[in-house]
């Protein structure tokens, strides 16, 4: 399709949810509960095998499938982007922990056992697998019922000598796996605020670019109103039938029809490249703007919304560089408008940075430009810097179907 798009979807930008901070949580408890499960089965496994004595032949295999596989799962399926399977498996582990608890005494055969179920070890765990599938409510739920079956076995099927009271037993085994169940909830809360937090910083940042935009426009406006409309009244007043004073006019009644299609919703190229040179000058009114229109492009027309972002990506990144890059540091801004889209690209010879100790939630650099950019169907940011070799920022806009 050609670059005349009628308008470019915008809004608050979207958290990712491949690098989100609720995200990189999930994985972590994830990978930590089913190593937690491993671990255990590997301390389990002479109670286990002790323990099948007391038990109907079917129930060991069955068990150890059902408590200790679906967690396994969980841990591979972090490696993966799709998380959904990562939540299916965590309640699948919290669930089917319940389901081999409860089948515990269908399968006892009577014989009384001289120390805790192996089952009654693992409580806790299963609890931090349904915090990473669900949310409190059913958490708190899924933590109860498992701790509550899992102290009933144990005071029914052990010998009455090491049995101690049920209650104190039971409140015991509560307060402690509640103690990490709780922080587990509490972490994912914490993860999912601060994504929401980044995201309504997106919102403030789009908000932000329309209002710059619309200043942009103001500036242009009023040069259009100083270096034409009211040179070409004054002229008018002074020879009104000349052939230069109708050219002119006509000069300043194409321009005003240019500003009245960029207020309408679209630009063509050049004014594409009027806006841009527009927004770097109102930073540093001191540099050149290398612009290219491609062929094809000059018949195009381009998203007014679309070019607003661009410009106050634009013009933060050049803001940026005037703040950061040092007093020594030589800047440049090239722009290209092709038919199906633009790029600009702003460089500096400054101090640099190192992009690796840029934290993910530092909302300069993620919102001011790459915010702005993202916000964009088509819309992509790259940033290159290194320590004393200076910034180059790519922003690029490509006309989506």
């Amino acid at each position: 399709m050609a670059a005349d798009t009628p308008s470019t979807p915008l809004g608050a930008l979207p958290v990712d949810f491949a690098s989100g901070a609720e995200t990189r949580i999930l994985r972590l408890f994830a990978r930590f509960v089913s190593a937690g499960y491993l671990f255990y089965l590997i301390l389990l496994a002479p109670a286990i095998g002790d323990q099948t004595r007391a038990m109907a032949a079917w129930w060991t295999p069955f068990g150890v499938v059902a408590v200790f596989i679906p967690p396994l799962a969980m841990g591979a399926a972090t490696f993966g982007r799709d998380l959904r399977w990562v939540r299916l498996f965590a309640g699948v582990t919290a669930l089917s922990y319940v389901v081999a608890a409860a089948t515990w005494p269908i399968a006892w055969n009577g014989v009384l056992l001289q120390s805790d179920s192996w089952i009654s070890s693992i409580p806790g765990l299963s609890g931090l697998a349904a915090a990473v599938a669900w949310g409190p409510r059913r958490t708190i739920s899924q933590l109860v019922v498992a701790i509550t079956i899992v102290q009933l076995i144990n005071h029914a099927c052990r010998v009455p000598n090491h049995n101690g009271a049920f209650v104190p037993d039971l409140a015991f085994a509560m307060s402690f796996c509640l103690l990490f169940v709780a922080a587990a909830l509490m972490a994912m809360r914490t993860g999912r605020l601060l994504d929401e937090t980044q995201s309504g910083a997106h919102a403030v940042a789009a908000a932000a670019a329309a209002i710059e935009a619309r200043a942009v426009q103001r500036v242009r406006f009023n040069a259009l109103v100083h270096d034409w409309v009211m040179s070409t009244l004054l002229a008018a007043a002074r020879q009104p039938h000349t052939d230069v004073v109708r050219n002119q006019a006509r000069l300043t009644l194409s321009k005003l029809d240019e500003l009245g299609d960029v207020e309408q919703g679209s630009f063509d190229a050049r004014a594409v490249l009027a806006h841009l040179r527009t927004a770097v000058g109102a930073v540093d009114d001191s540099l050149r703007v290398d612009t290219r229109v491609d062929p094809g492009a000059e018949k195009a027309t381009y998203p007014a919304e679309a070019i607003r972002v661009v410009g106050g990506a634009v013009s933060e990144a050049v803001r940026n560089s005037v703040l950061h890059a040092g007093d020594r540091a030589r800047r440049s801004v090239s722009v290209t408008v092709g038919a199906m889209g633009l790029e600009a690209v702003i460089a500096d010879t400054g101090t640099g940075f190192d992009i690796e100790a840029v934290a993910p939630h530092r909302l300069g650099l993620a919102v001011s430009i790459r915010g702005r950019m993202q916000q964009l169907d088509g819309g992509s940011v790259d940033v290159q810097s290194c320590l004393g070799a200076g910034t180059t920022i790519k922003m690029v806009w490509v006309a989506q179907p």
